[in-house]
């Protein structure tokens, strides 16, 4: 999917990108099928384009790896551009927050694929729990410590941080 600035105009228009093939469904597994609506909008050398972008994630639990659903909603927004003064010359300037959205095209065509695939991963949560409680899994035998009791939780098995538990003060 390209965008031709030349099919973008001064007046902002809103399109749905048909189908979903820039979605990573190799790497991401999506609950329903993911949408997205995107706005874009000439300026003088410039294209903005925003969008919203909404699918349901099946994500494994961080602690016991029970699959969960997770709702992603979020909003981005970039500028491209093709002049080469608006790119960033030195490492060492600092950069407004429009310099962190603006990126620099060699070619006036926008790759959409490449966008939308790169805001799916950037809406995925770093930690992903099924619940706040969570204990994870015993391990020594693998039992979800949530919903079994596992016999094997204190056997007298020595553990790192143990000493630590000497250091501790008594009031």
């Amino acid at each position: 999917m390209r965008l031709p600035f030349s099919e973008v105009f001064q007046e902002a228009r809103s399109f749905s990108p048909s189908g979903s093939g820039w979605f990573p469904k190799d790497e991401v597994e999506c609950v329903g099928s993911p949408q997205v609506v995107l706005t874009a909008k000439r300026n003088e050398k410039k294209v903005l384009l925003g969008g919203i972008l909404r699918f349901t994630a099946l994500l494994p639990c961080d602690r016991c790896g029970k699959l969960v659903e997770f709702m992603v909603e979020e909003e981005f927004e970039y500028i491209f551009t093709l002049d080469e003064n608006e790119a960033v010359e030195s490492a060492e300037m600092e950069c407004s927050a429009e310099d962190c959205l603006t990126v620099q095209l060699q070619q006036p065509v926008i790759d959409l694929g490449e966008i939308l695939r790169e805001q799916v991963f950037l809406a995925l949560p770093l930690k992903v729990l099924c619940d706040e409680g969570c204990r994870g899994l015993c391990p020594v035998c693998g039992a979800e410590l949530q919903d079994d009791h596992c016999s094997c939780a204190d056997n007298g098995r020595n553990r790192p941080f143990d000493v630590l538990k000497q250091l501790r003060k008594e009031k």
